[in-house]
């Protein structure tokens, strides 16, 4: 079975991505006025949401497995483990917003566009977190980031 070092990394990517593909299909999905999309897009930010949970308990378990490891930052690791912190409660609070879109769309046959705004912006703040939590990740191993 691989560490949680390992599973960390295989996995690590996931809120990253996933939320700068969930932005695209939103801004798509807002722009269109397409009420189908928009449910679909909840759903999957709800989705990695939850995805997003186990990224954030290998990185814990991480720790511990990297320390005295050659070419590891270990005055690195505080601070992107901190950051993820923050991180992981700003895509929560997201996923929480999309569940209620996505609950709202169900019962009404359609969400609102000013909600789905809403879901934009935070969804915007959480893409950018994810991106300085990834920066700040490598730091922890990638000596020709180290320095930046």
């Amino acid at each position: 079975m691989p560490s949680s070092a390992h599973l960390h990394l295989l996995i690590n990517h996931l809120p990253v991505f996933g939320t700068a593909f969930l932005l695209l299909m939103l801004l798509y999905a807002i722009g269109k006025k397409n009420h189908s999309a928009l449910k679909i897009n909840y759903a999957l930010i709800v989705l990695l949401g939850l995805l997003t949970i186990p990224v954030f308990i290998t990185g814990e378990n991480a720790e511990g497995g990297i320390k005295g490891i050659e070419g590891v930052n270990e005055e690195a690791i505080e601070p992107h483990q901190e950051f993820a912190k923050f991180s992981l409660i700003v895509m929560e609070i997201t996923a929480g917003f999309a569940l209620i879109g996505f609950l709202i769309a169900l019962i009404r046959k359609s969400a609102p566009i000013w909600f789905a705004m809403i879901v934009l912006a935070l969804l915007l703040a959480t893409q950018g977190m994810m991106i300085y939590t990834s920066h700040l990740g490598g730091k922890i191993s990638h000596s020709e980031i180290m320095k930046n």
